[in-house]
């Protein structure tokens, strides 16, 4: 929808039509003002053309229709533009609002199906179909819920990370399909390796995936046909091939079937939507892993499932294995002693610091305190640690049967969970990510959190959006975004071992500064009006800049000072384009242009930005290489014709080029659209000197001494006042 008042670039075309005896038509206006006089020249469409006097010579008009018919596109392509971006938001809210419809009818559907299951005298078989659809419903009901949530944060779900058994997974999936598969008289042949197979990652999206393929399989494969499913282990990652003797798929097809809602041409009467192998090469993607496909033509399909291996431990020799059992045997009756916790002094908690044991993982935050224990017992072995937490919060990761425990002003918690948090302020809270947790006589669920002492428990809110995005002045700028219920955001940096920030924040932001050049991680946490920390997000990378964000503090002050730290930060990130382009622009300050310029190609050879090529051409001009310059300038303007830094320095070069009325011109554009632009009248009266207009000159030069005190601008001055 277009604006009530002309945009900048239409305010442009006026200013610049302004300078000739032209008025032009444009969907009711009138440019560059009214009322509408002259001879029309031209009229195609909404747009039409009027020149006052004599007319121009046909080059000039051809010259006129040209400009007018760009302008026009690039106004239809911005009212584009607009229109999709409206219709996307319309289409992100009906989908919304069809999600939140379906459940209700979804709901009706799972009560009928738990009063038929109880209805007596069913058979056996039918029971097994009715507990079969109750789950797929109740499956379509838990994917409802992450779209809902897919939609609310704008991209995609968060995934989790436990650990998942493949071979039970597979059984799982073929049980699942071999209704289907007997009633079209298939044969499936399942294929598991011995010993033990299991993966990081969400279980059920890796279930979805596995299931899509496996369903493709019996859906296409022909009666009498077979599919097998195969659970292969190699060195680096475990593949599962599920291979059927379906019609199979074309080759120049083989890639496209994986594109959202593009369907095999070999798939005769089959419905579907498109969307079932596009979901699992994301979900395998998501994994760390990949999805490859094989088909032969009238032969059949083989899609395989790759997902990286985690590497397994090193296991001590048998005769050690056997000395260690004596030696505890021995030992046996000597009782448990107490071992430090972390690098810090034996019984404080080791704040901001990243604890690893033997299948457990503690972090406890900057501000963390209290005392933290392991205990060691040479009975067996086993390792037991107790965290007495004071103030600030720690989050476990649990795998096996770590023995762990927090001590509380509320009660010892004992948790049996895999991923928890604790915090403590006036009450302590926990939230439950994964596994179980007794509260005194009950049981926290995962997915929940408790305020310990008042009974206050909520089902955790999803994890929020977060972005990292570089602030001006060289700081990191955290974007929050969702999810709905949420009161506040909890904001997370780690680095290596290290936990170097925790805090809150109540707006849709956080500005962090840098303590260091490293690379380094965010998440962030959703609070809710209880207080109570939600999912975390996926760790987000991003770079923590220190000596960019100190030498940008320094420019254009102490360009000396602030090259010190430009040329470390470039040392430690040589791919930095924005350290790059600031340690040009100090060394140009310093007026070292020679060893500026090949900094400058540097920066724009990784990252072509309007900034640095702006202050690239100034480098140029100052060089006096005024048609490398001009060049510079023009294609920033070409791409962002709204730039006044590039237009005022294209002023400036065309005016060294002897082009004073078109270097008059690009001036009072600048003024036009920004008239406290720094040095633009400075341009100008430069401009209308060549031009012998001194009065308006001196008028201008004196405007902008007031505004802005440049030496340059006083001593024009004064020249002009002493002739």
């Amino acid at each position: 929808m277009l604006q009530e008042h002309p945009p900048t670039d239409l305010a442009f075309l006026a200013e610049l039509l302004r300078r000739y005896p032209v008025r032009v038509a444009f969907r009711g206006e009138v440019l560059p003002e009214p009322p509408l006089r002259g001879e029309k020249l031209w009229e195609e469409g909404d747009l039409a053309l009027y020149w006052e006097g004599r007319p121009p010579s046909p080059q000039v008009q051809e010259a006129l229709r040209l400009l007018l018919r760009a302008f026009r596109e690039l106004w239809e392509l911005r009212e584009r533009e607009l229109a999709l971006l409206k219709a996307q938001g319309e289409t992100a809210r009906l989908l919304g609002l069809l999600l939140h419809e379906i459940k209700n009818p979804l709901m009706s559907v799972l009560g009928a199906l738990e009063l038929l299951r109880e209805t007596e005298g069913l058979p056996e078989e039918a029971l097994e179909l009715l507990e079969i659809a109750e789950r797929s419903a109740r499956r379509i009901r838990e994917l409802l819920q992450r779209a809902q949530e897919y939609l609310s944060l704008g991209q995609g779900v968060r995934l989790k990370s436990e650990r998942v058994d493949l071979k039970a997974l597979l059984l799982q999936a073929v049980e699942e399909v071999r209704p289907l598969a007997r009633r079209k008289g298939l044969a499936i042949r399942l294929s598991l390796p011995r010993r033990e197979a299991w993966v990081y990652g969400d279980r059920d999206w890796l279930y979805q995936a596995i299931l899509n393929v496996l369903s493709n399989a019996v859906k296409y494969t022909p009666e009498g046909g077979r599919v097998s499913v195969r659970l292969l282990a190699g060195a680096d990652r475990y593949g599962i091939a599920i291979s059927d003797t379906g019609p199979g798929i074309p080759e120049e097809e083989a890639e496209k079937v994986f594109e959202p809602f593009f369907r095999a041409s070999t798939r005769g009467e089959a419905e579907g939507t498109g969307l079932g192998l596009a979901l699992v090469k994301r979900v395998l993607e998501a994994h760390g892993g990949e999805v490859r496909l094989k088909s032969r033509l009238g032969r059949g399909s083989t899609f395989l499932l790759l997902l990286p291996r985690p590497r397994p431990g090193q296991r001590a020799p048998v005769g050690r294995l056997l000395l260690l059992m004596l030696a505890l045997i021995a030992l046996a009756r000597l009782p448990v002693y107490p071992a430090p916790l972390g690098s810090r002094a034996f019984g404080e908690v080791p704040a901001g610091e990243v604890v690893r044991h033997k299948g457990l993982e503690l972090a406890f935050s900057p501000d963390a305190q209290g005392e933290a224990r392991r205990w060691r017992s040479l009975w067996g072995g086993g390792e037991r640690v107790r965290v007495a937490l004071e103030r600030g919060g720690v989050e476990a990761v649990r795998e096996g049967n770590a023995s762990l425990a927090f001590a509380t002003p509320e009660g010892e918690l004992r948790p049996t969970g895999t991923h928890l948090r604790l915090s403590r302020e006036e009450r302590s809270r926990v939230s439950l990510y994964q596994g179980r947790l007794s509260l005194g006589q009950e049981a926290l669920p995962a997915g929940e959190g408790a305020v310990l002492g008042t009974g206050v428990r909520r089902k955790l809110l999803p994890a929020p959006l977060v972005r990292p995005a570089p602030g001006e002045g060289g700081e990191v700028v955290f974007r929050l975004a969702g999810p709905e219920g949420a009161r506040a955001f909890f904001v997370e940096v780690r680095s290596g071992e290290k936990v170097l920030l925790s805090a809150r924040t109540e707006e849709g932001f956080f500005r962090y500064l840098p303590e260091a050049d490293r690379l380094s991680q965010v998440r962030a946490f959703a609070l809710d009006e209880a207080g109570l920390l939600g999912y975390p997000s996926d760790p987000v990378p991003f770079r923590e800049r220190y000596s960019l964000y100190q030498g940008k503090r320094r420019l254009p002050k102490d360009p000396a000072g602030a090259e010190a730290f430009l040329r470390r930060a470039v040392a430690v990130f040589p791919d930095d384009a924005e350290a790059l382009g600031e340690l040009a622009f100090a060394l140009y300050l310093q007026g070292r242009h020679a060893e500026a310029k090949p900094l400058y190609e540097r920066a724009l050879a990784l990252l072509d930005s309007p900034d640095i090529r702006v202050r690239y051409g100034r480098l140029l001009y100052h060089m006096g290489r005024y048609a490398e310059a001009e060049e510079s300038y023009r294609q920033v303007l070409a791409e962002d014709p709204g730039n006044l830094d590039a237009r005022w320095g294209l002023a400036e070069v065309v005016l060294a080029l002897g082009r004073a009325r078109e270097a008059e011109l690009l001036a009072r554009q600048v003024l036009s659209l920004k008239p406290d632009y720094p040095l633009a009248r400075f341009t100008l009266a430069k401009a209308l000197l060549e031009a012998g207009k001194k009065e308006e000159a001196r008028r201008l030069l004196a405007e902008e001494l007031r505004r802005n005190p440049d030496p340059e601008v006083q001593a024009l001055l004064e020249r002009l006042s002493g002739e």
